[in-house]
């Protein structure tokens, strides 16, 4: 049988969709494909995202950073798990890009900032979540509680499935839950 942490890179590649919105307006996009890279730049941060980089849900500055690559890996997935649950790393990412404290993060939802500390989105996450998702980042714990992972993701489920039913599609016959799929990295 594989890990979970098979299917994590070694390295990151830049994201797409921030690199692609930087080109077409003349903006300088940096990104690092190592955090001992990234690790040499100051201005250096950590942005996790989801929904193609539509929802930022996490930033901290690399030099505050206390966890590695595979756990930043699960965390993405944890998050995405309890939001958009694409069950997918190409969709709920890692980057490791230039923002220095005090800048923006383009994304929906009002994007992100990055601050001198963890930043998590204050509407997609539930403050439990957004507190352990900040004390996995800062190495004080190894992942999200897995029964409050559980608990939020039912809540989460059962929200989705009665606005889509409430509001189906007009012009498709597609299932309610046609998008949503099991976390990437498996809750063990």
């Amino acid at each position: 049988m594989n890990s979970p942490n098979d299917q994590v890179p070694s390295e990151v590649p830049p994201h797409d969709v921030r690199q692609f919105l930087a080109e077409t307006d003349n903006a300088e996009y940096v990104a690092y494909r190592s955090l001992d890279e990234a690790a040499r730049d100051p201005d250096a941060a950590v942005v996790l995202s989801g929904d193609w980089g539509g929802t930022i849900f996490l930033t901290v500055p690399v030099a505050r950073l206390r966890c590695d690559l595979p756990t930043l890996q699960t965390l993405v997935s944890d998050l995405d798990a309890v939001t958009w649950m694409s069950g997918d790393l190409t969709i709920a990412t890692v980057a490791l890009e230039r923002h220095a404290v005090g800048t923006g993060v383009p994304g929906g939802d009002h994007g992100g900032i990055v601050v001198d500390g963890v930043w998590t989105h204050p509407t997609r996450l539930p403050q439990a979540i957004r507190d352990q998702a900040a004390d996995v980042v800062l190495g004080l714990r190894t992942r999200v509680d897995l029964a409050l992972l559980r608990e939020e993701r039912e809540q989460s489920l059962a929200r989705k499935k009665a606005w889509r039913l409430a509001h189906p599609p007009r012009t498709l016959d597609l299932a309610w839950d046609f998008d949503i799929s099991p976390p990437a990295i498996p809750w063990e």
